[in-house]
Formats: C-alpha cells, structure tokens, sequence
C-alpha cells in the first residue's frame, strides 16, 4: 500500500465525517423549521370544540390551550371556510408537518448511527496496516467518500430527459424517471411552477410548467403523478399539489428526497394509464 493511498484514506475519512456533521446540522435546522406540528392537531381540536362560540368574519380567534393551562393560542382562521373547514385544514397541516418531521428524525438516526461508525473507524485505522487501509479505502469508495476515475469521459453525463407531456390546455408537464432525475427536475424548476407529488407513496416528481394552470392542467397532471407511483394500481390516489418555492433539500439527504414548507393542496385522482399515452410528447 503505497503512502499516497494511505494519505488518500486517511483525507477521505476526514473528509466524511465533516460531510456527516454538516448533514447533521442541516437536519436539525430542517426539523426546526417544520416546527411543533402538535400545536396545529391542538389548534384544530381547540376550533371543533369551540365551534359554536367563534366568529370565523373575525379573521383570527383566541382560546385556551389545554395542554398549558392559563395560556391561550392565537388561531388564524380563513374567513372564506367555516369554522369547521378551518379545523380540517389544520389537522391536515398536522399530519403533512408530522411525515416531514418523522421522515426529518429518521435520516437523522441514521447520520448520527454513521457519524459514530464513521469516527470509530478513524480511531481505530493504523496507517501500516496494509489489509486494513485496502479494506477501508474500498468501504470508502462503496459509501462515496472517495471519488474513482469514470473512463472514457471527461465529466458526469448529464441527467436523461424526463418524460414530458403536454395538457389538453397545451401546458408543458414534465414527470421524473428515477431519484437522481427527481432532484435535478425539482430544483431546476422556476419557484412559481407547481409541483406534485403522490401523497405518502414512493413516485415521481412532477412538475407542471406554468405558474397559473388551469383546474384541467392539475388534474391531468396529478393523474401522470398517480400513474408514475407506487399507487398506479390503485383506483384513488392523493396527489400533493404545492409551489416549486415551497420545497427544500436537506444537505446530504439521498436523492429524491426533498421537504416543504407552508400548506400543500391534494387532489385525488385516478391513475389514467391511457390518458398519459394519449398526453405523452410525440417523438
């Protein structure tokens, strides 16, 4: 084992182990942003039970909190629904803000789970250990700390084109082929493009080109969304409709992967496979 490659090793570890601790920061930063998702179950509880003492014209209503009693919460209300509606929208915040703060909190066991293996194996690494150094150069370069050599190219090809469709109103919907292509459609896309995605089922990204599309234009394109999921064989699918600003990437989150902040719409759908086939851009 020649001393450059053990140097190399030895850069790689340190190299991702301050990977880890940057993925570690950037979740915990993550998860603070989603915020107390409790608060808005207790908001929605709070409405039901005072529903006949709130004026919902008044634009906001203050009542007693009961998991702090002697404090009352503020609750912002939305003067076209009934109290009610309100509720359900937020209990339906609740649940969205809970996945997103579970999903946050399990890569976060897991960064933490490497981050200790990572440091223990850096202890533990004797630089003149020839067997040793090939063994953790491998692992390294299974887990992607150590970058090889590509051939015959000088740089990463860039990502295939998504499947693109276009709306009975002409609009351009672009639908994801795997993770890598998700990431890339997402964060590529303008922030005031809508985007879509299939509520709690593995699916593609989609994103429709328009930053007014007509009620036609979202139901097509959250059927592409159904139909390009985990729920393809389903008769009703949910489909989260939300603004390309309102998502976010976490650092070091596996592709794919990306969070949302604010409220999501859902439409549900039926997963038209004909539909598609008939929308789908003519090569």
């Amino acid at each position: 084992m020649s001393e450059s490659t053990t140097t190399e090793v030895i850069e790689a570890m340190k190299w991702q182990i301050n990977h880890t601790h940057k993925q570690i920061t950037s979740l915990k930063k993550a998860a603070k942003r989603v915020g107390d998702a409790e608060v808005l179950q207790v908001k929605g509880t709070l409405l039901k039970t005072y529903v006949n003492q709130i004026d919902p014209q008044k634009g906001y209503t203050i009542l007693p909190d009961y998991n702090h009693p002697g404090k009352n919460l503020t609750i912002y209300l939305d003067g076209k629904k009934s109290i009610m509606e309100n509720a359900e929208e937020y209990f339906h915040q609740y649940h969205r803000d809970k996945r997103g703060l579970d999903t946050i909190k399990q890569h976060l066991v897991q960064a933490e789970a490497n981050l200790d293996k990572q440091i223990q194996r850096q202890a533990n690494f004797n630089p003149g250990d020839e067997e040793q150094a090939k063994l953790i150069k491998k692992q390294l370069i299974d887990e992607d700390a150590i970058k090889t050599e590509v051939l015959h190219s000088s740089k990463a090809p860039e990502p295939a084109h998504p499947r693109r469709f276009y709306t009975t109103d002409k609009v351009l919907v672009e639908v994801g082929k795997n993770s890598v292509q998700n990431d890339h459609l997402t964060l590529t896309a303008k922030k005031d493009y809508y985007w879509m995605h299939v509520s709690e089922l593995a699916g593609s990204h989609v994103v429709i080109h328009s930053v007014d599309p007509s009620e036609q234009t979202l139901l097509e394109a959250a059927s592409l969304a159904a139909y390009y999921s985990k729920g393809r064989g389903l008769k009703q699918v949910p489909v989260d409709v939300l603004k390309v600003r309102q998502l976010h990437k976490p650092k070091g989150a596996k592709p794919g992967l990306v969070l949302f902040t604010g409220k999501a719409d859902t439409l549900t759908v039926y997963p038209d496979g004909k539909m598609a086939e008939k929308l789908a851009e003519k090569k």
